[in-house]
């Protein structure tokens, strides 16, 4: 069965597949990701650096054995479960918070034995100030690496779409280093998103928000 996961750090792809090939053939920018053979510590390593090169645009590690792809994964970086929203009022317009210089959707981590879509709608709550929210289908996954603490941490974050109302008052969360929380239309997202990280822009596409 084919198998591809997609794992975002210093905002460029890394691809974990058990079939290179079919993976280009669904995704031509691929073709110019660097590729590693086999899920060994060293192309783990080597992937990661060039993807910190201005020069690189993604890169590919190939396998076999899916277990095997994400086993080194969790052996390098330690899971962290996170949920999030695509949030709609009742104009259409999309829901989006200015937050470290970038424009993003409120998300947030687990907290222990919570389910994962109660999460999502908390961190949405708390970040935006919202309270009369409907939580709606799954969208889907995203992955991300980084470093907090001395930890390097693997993101999952689960994105639901929700419904709010824009008659209720934006309150962004400053503890969390959130400026503003704002509504936007669909006609005026194309600057905001391009001041996105392109994990939020594949989430706003799955979602089924254009700009």
């Amino acid at each position: 069965m084919f198998f591809a996961q997609k794992i975002y750090y210093n905002n460029k792809p890394l691809i974990l597949t058990n079939d290179r090939q079919s993976y280009i053939r669904e995704h031509s920018i691929a073709e110019g990701y660097l590729a590693f053979t086999g899920a060994f510590p060293r192309n783990y390593r080597l992937a990661f650096e060039n993807l910190s090169k201005l020069t690189t645009l993604g890169a590919i590690i190939e396998d076999i054995s899916e277990k095997a792809l994400q086993d080194e994964l969790y052996a390098m970086y330690e899971p962290v479960d996170a949920g999030g929203g695509v949030v709609l009022n009742e104009n259409g317009q999309v829901l989006m918070i200015f937050r470290r210089g970038k424009w993003d959707l409120p998300k947030g981590k687990r907290d222990d034995d919570e389910e994962i879509s109660y999460c999502a709608l908390r961190e949405v709550s708390e970040e935006t100030g919202l309270q009369k929210l409907t939580l709606g289908e799954k969208i889907c996954d995203t992955y991300h690496v980084y470093s907090q603490n001395r930890q390097n941490l693997l993101k999952c974050t689960a994105w639901y779409k929700m419904t709010g109302t824009s008659k209720e008052k934006l309150v962004p969360q400053k503890e969390e280093n959130i400026l503003e929380a704002k509504w936007i239309e669909e006609s005026e997202l194309a600057p905001i998103v391009f001041k996105s990280y392109e994990a939020i822009r594949e989430v706003l596409r799955e979602a089924g928000v254009r700009w």
